[in-house]
């Protein structure tokens, strides 16, 4: 569905697809398992559109696990930051296989994709990347953040490679301009994100 001008939500398997109209193609944020192409090649059918990329927040099984179908059947590119590029391509093991697959695009902080704006984010895994849409003040945070209760929670510190960077990750997020968070697990916030973020990191302070 449609959460914001150009910007969908595909509801995976387990975590969130989200779909981005740049025009002539569409950029996906992540691939979902391996039970989640067939959603996401239907949905983006409606649409009359490709997907010319997709970007990899983290290479997770849930976030990862579809991929190499859907680079197969559309041809996309794959993008994914530099130090999470090992774990895509199955260089290194993470704890949950998935069918490994070729990046194309190497991107690193500060890096230009389709117009939009790549933040190295790590602490989940190495490589974990945040997208920023400037023009709809839009941010794909992967698994960096949570939504639950109509509030964004950190990551549980057991699934995290580096539970106090993932923290430092979050509070780098307050220096850039968005007005709405997309994350990959629970509901899109629109509106009143940043303030809800800004929560988020105060409450790091007093722990």
């Amino acid at each position: 569905m449609e959460v914001l001008s150009g910007i969908h939500v595909i509801r995976g398997e387990v975590s969130n697809i989200y779909l981005v109209d740049l025009g002539a193609e569409v950029l996906l944020v992540d691939a979902g398992t391996p039970s989640d192409p067939g959603r996401v090649l239907s949905y983006v059918t409606t649409l009359r559109k490709r997907i010319g990329a997709v970007f990899v927040t983290h290479a997770h099984w849930d976030h990862v696990g579809g991929l190499k179908y859907l680079k197969k059947e559309t041809g996309a590119r794959v993008v994914a930051h530099r130090d999470e590029v090992p774990y895509v391509r199955g260089d290194v093991a993470g704890r949950r296989r998935f069918e490994p697959v070729e990046v194309d695009v190497v991107v690193d902080d500060g890096s230009e994709l389709l117009g939009l704006l790549v933040i190295h984010t790590p602490g989940h895994t190495p490589g974990s990347s945040c997208l920023l849409d400037r023009g709809r003040k839009a941010l794909f945070v992967g698994d960096l953040v949570y939504e639950e209760g109509g509030a964004l929670h950190e990551m549980h510190h057991h699934y995290s490679r580096d539970p106090q960077k993932n923290r430092e990750s979050i509070a780098k997020l307050l220096n850039y301009d968005f007005t709405h968070v997309f994350p990959s697990h629970g509901n899109p916030i629109l509106w009143r994100s940043r303030e809800i973020l800004e929560s988020l990191v105060e409450s790091f302070q007093l722990r």
